[in-house]
């Protein structure tokens, strides 16, 4: 099966083997809508966090724990994009558009976000219903 909610689910609850074997079975719709519901549950996350106007130093410190828990050589993360969709989210710039390296800023940084909480599975649940629903939002 190729769902990207339950892909991106699993990734969120560790189960990386799952996870990899759904994206290899991805089609670019499949691939769109994953897309789509990491970039809405990164929104959520951060608006969990941090709020619109707040001082930049605790985003910055926050994508470099992001980047040091997970970016481990520290090539795959750019950290003016990891802030520059941390601002995003917070309505404060325009929209990064989506390219791989989003992909990948957008995956550590909510992998960061979700740890630092330490939710419950419940919890996780209720973040990925909110991106979908904001996904599924009309504009």
């Amino acid at each position: 099966m190729t769902d990207p909610h339950a892909a991106l689910r699993e990734l969120l609850t560790g189960r990386l083997r799952g996870h990899e074997r759904r994206l290899r079975r991805f089609t670019e719709r499949d691939w769109r809508r994953y897309g789509d519901l990491l970039a809405g549950a990164l929104l959520v996350a951060v608006r969990r966090r941090f709020v619109a106007g707040q001082d930049r130093a605790p985003v910055i410190r926050f994508v470099a724990s992001a980047r040091e828990r997970y970016d481990t050589g520290g090539h795959d993360v750019d950290p003016v994009l990891a802030e520059a969709l941390v601002w995003a989210a917070l309505g404060e710039r325009p929209p990064v558009p989506d390219s791989a390296a989003a992909v990948v800023a957008r995956t550590v940084l909510l992998l960061g976000l979700l740890e630092d909480e330490g939710l419950t599975d419940g919890e996780r649940d209720e973040i990925l219903a909110a991106a979908a629903q904001a996904v599924d939002a009309p504009a």
